[in-house]
């Protein structure tokens, strides 16, 4: 969806041309939803000109009411749940390869996918995330957009891991990636899924809204939608795979969300220990190029 499609967002989606009506409101940001393909976005006089400013060292430590209370101190639970995704690449699409990661932040999937064998590299926007991921893996992480960079090719596998919700322009990421892909290559998108029954359970109160950050919220049918009008057409693997979450993310997610916050909680967060989620509104979606 172009900044221009953006621009008229408000009377119709620009995947189907379908019209939207109000879906929710966040924070005083305004979300719109699709009614033919389901997908659902931030109005678009609201989306910030200056988007790429809010992914600053705060957003991933704790100093914003969104992002991450501390990235890097979830590392070791990171990692285990990059390398469960990649072994699910692994064993479902494709044997490791070249692989281009789309929004590396830190560069911990980069890093995970070159201990088991792939020939990894990132693109983050945050210049100071991909410096900082350059050196603490020694794996190649470059800054700048993904749109603009000339990053090489062809990658047997693009990955947008919770990423494709944060971009200005979805279908021309989707394109781009195309373009990226072997004649053969696999595309792997995950977000949530706004038609999950969690999702719809939860309302308002899903954790997964959370604008300005997050612009675009996809049904599964929708990602797939916009996957096959960006130029893939090959066959679709779908998944939706847990995470391990540590007490610190889940309490800083939660009260985010809440009205009222239970002072006795309030101390899980400080608490050194982890869980497994699986609420099933997370969707990784593989599809090939040919």
């Amino acid at each position: 969806m172009s900044d221009s499609t953006l621009a008229q967002a408000g009377g119709s989606c620009g995947l189907c041309g379908a019209p939207t009506q109000p879906w929710h409101r966040i924070r005083g940001y305004e979300l719109e939803r699709c009614s033919a393909c389901g997908n659902g976005f931030l109005a678009a006089h609201q989306v910030p000109d200056d988007l790429e400013s809010l992914y600053s060292e705060a957003y991933f430590s704790g100093g914003e009411e969104t992002g991450y209370p501390s990235y890097l101190a979830d590392l070791p639970l990171l990692e285990r749940n990059f390398a469960d995704r990649l072994a699910w690449v692994e064993r479902s699409c494709r044997p490791p390869g070249r692989l281009l990661d789309v929004g590396a932040a830190y560069g911990v999937l980069v890093d995970v996918a070159a201990r088991r064998g792939w020939d990894a590299m990132g693109v983050e926007i945050a210049a100071d995330c991909a410096a900082e991921a350059e050196r603490r893996t020694g794996r190649t992480v470059v800054a700048g957009d993904f749109l603009d960079l000339d990053l090489g090719g062809p990658f047997d596998v693009v990955t947008f891991f919770d990423v494709i919700e944060h971009m200005r322009d979805p279908a021309a990421c989707v394109r781009r990636a195309c373009e990226l892909l072997s004649p053969e290559g696999w595309l792997i998108l995950e977000t949530g899924d706004r038609a999950s029954p969690w999702a719809r359970l939860l309302g308002a109160s899903w954790y997964f809204l959370d604008p300005p950050q997050h612009l675009f919220y996809f049904s599964s049918d929708g990602l797939e939608t916009l996957a096959r009008e960006g130029g893939l057409t090959g066959p679709v693997r779908r998944r939706r795979l847990g995470r391990r979450v540590s007490f610190a993310n889940a309490v800083f997610k939660a009260r985010a969300v809440a009205t009222r916050w239970p002072r006795a909680l309030q101390s899980l967060g400080n608490l050194p220990l982890s869980l497994y989620v699986n609420f099933g509104d997370a969707l990784t979606l593989a599809i090939r190029r040919s």
